[in-house]
């Protein structure tokens, strides 16, 4: 009877690790420490990429299709853009941090294993962001290219904005770089008992339309090959994410944390 208050006592409450309750005023100066370290994370990464903005912006005209050329709309279009590469690769350089600030106020609120999980999580996410860009720079995003500039007869010349093209690339590598990231943050999810493997499997119908949703939104072209060559992967990883929420719960969490496992010990006493 001892030994199973003492494994129910040890299981502390979030609350009492902190030694005691956060008032509100309290957790919107937490917020706001939080908030600023983020931004300003994203605002020194930004005027770091800033002087390299001409090699990202070589970079991004990779993919071009064979005689295609950029051009200049508006007089400032070239310099806003030179701004939104800085500032997009910039938040991506500073995404550590800011998910580590995000991860860092929501932490009091959560038990001991569940702040180990989150935290540990910040470099499996890194890697799979990575992964995604990756994947979609040299898979998803050269073959839509490709296909959808064949339909071009030799008559017309391809031609694209600036700020057309530019916001074309990146928000796919962001898009896919994000969707990567789906089946570690599930597993992460169920790790902690937020979700379970079978709680998403019976959802997966309005996942699919979730992410048709999804799909459309963040690619800019409204035909269906381009944003099927976002869902598919986006339902793969859905799928993936199923079979680790269902690795996350392993056998002996029940001896561990669940009531029911102390109970019996008691009605053998």
């Amino acid at each position: 009877m001892a030994e199973a208050d003492q494994g129910l006592s040890n299981q502390a409450d979030p609350q009492d690790s902190l030694g005691g309750v956060m008032t509100l005023r309290e957790h919107l100066e937490e917020l706001k420490k939080r908030l600023t370290i983020a931004v300003l994370a994203v605002i020194v990464a930004s005027f770091v990429v800033w002087p390299f903005k001409d090699w990202v912006f070589w970079v991004v005209q990779q993919p071009l299709p064979r005689g295609a050329v950029l051009q200049q709309i508006a007089v400032t279009e070239t310099l806003f853009t030179f701004i939104k590469i800085s500032f997009i690769v910039g938040f991506g350089l500073a995404s550590p941090i800011v998910l580590y600030q995000v991860l860092a106020f929501v932490s009091p609120g959560l038990y001991a294993n569940e702040r180990k999980w989150l935290f540990m999580s910040i470099p499996a996410i890194a890697v799979a962001f990575l992964a995604g860009a990756a994947f979609a720079w040299f898979i998803v995003l050269r073959f839509t290219v490709g296909f959808l500039a064949g339909f071009a007869p030799a008559t017309i010349a391809t031609e694209f904005t600036v700020d057309g093209w530019v916001t074309f690339v990146l928000r796919i590598l962001l898009a896919v770089g994000l969707a990567f990231e789906t089946p570690y943050v599930i597993f992460a999810l169920a790790k902690i008992g937020v979700v379970s493997g079978d709680q998403l499997a019976r959802q997966r119908r309005y996942a699919i339309v979730a992410i048709a949703i999804i799909s459309a939104i963040i690619t800019p072209t409204p035909d269906p090959f381009t944003q099927a060559s976002v869902g598919i992967p986006l339902y793969a990883l859905y799928e993936i994410g199923i079979v680790l929420a269902r690795v996350a719960a392993p056998g002996d969490q029940q001896s561990d944390d669940d009531p029911d496992g102390g109970s019996s010990n008691l009605d053998e006493d």
